[in-house]
């Protein structure tokens, strides 16, 4: 069986990317949407970091429009205490359009928070197939951009959910779980789950 580590080699060669937090996940992105992996999807990701998923889409889905959201200046995780990626936060967005150059036909950047690019998209009356939630890891955040994405999903679209299991900080209310299962649970008649682990991934119906 061909491996995304196959497919992918050379992707990230010559990329500024000093963290790898996704590509655990291309193995299953690649046997879950692979499908469609021709047809010329729209592709919503909030959180975009360096661009590392970005560059995953973009390549994996080379018929793809990608709509990436990202405030760039980190979460509470990056900047509280002794973070060790407090350092790297006025990079990462200098960092993100570096590595995702080659693609700017293909790609949209709204640098804002997740609640007003949302309520942009659906202003303009976007509507996307796949969409992956990475973003704020607050309980209510999570929840609100599980939401906000809900209302962009096409039938049969994908949601993927990011830190399922994250647990970096003692309150609950200040990890993902909590707004994952909130969603879950509104929703529950209205989409299939097809993945649970790290990452929640559901389709809707």
């Amino acid at each position: 069986m061909t491996t995304v580590e196959h497919w992918s080699e050379g992707w990230f060669e010559g990329k500024e990317l000093t963290t790898d937090w996704s590509s655990d996940n291309f193995e299953t992105w690649a046997r879950l949407f692979g499908e469609r992996r021709d047809e010329p999807l729209d592709v919503l990701e909030i959180g975009s970091w360096e661009g590392r998923s970005a560059l995953f889409f973009l390549h994996y889905f080379p018929a793809a429009r990608l709509t990436c959201v990202d405030t760039f200046t980190g979460g509470a995780e990056h900047v509280d205490g002794d973070s060790p990626w407090a350092g790297e936060l006025p990079h990462v967005e200098q960092r993100f359009r570096t590595n995702t150059a080659e693609f700017a036909d293909r790609v949209r950047v709204l640098a804002e928070p997740s609640d007003a690019a949302l309520a942009r998209l659906a202003a303009e009356g976007a509507h996307f197939d796949l969409v992956l939630v990475d973003g704020s890891h607050e309980a209510d955040d999570v929840l609100a951009d599980a939401e906000g994405s809900w209302a962009l999903l096409r039938p049969r679209g994908w949601i993927v959910l990011d830190d399922y299991e994250w647990q970096g900080f003692p309150d609950p209310r200040r990890t993902p779980k909590p707004g994952i299962d909130a969603f879950l649970e509104r929703h529950a008649g209205e989409l299939d789950e097809v993945q649970r682990g790290w990452q929640v991934v559901v389709q809707r119906r």
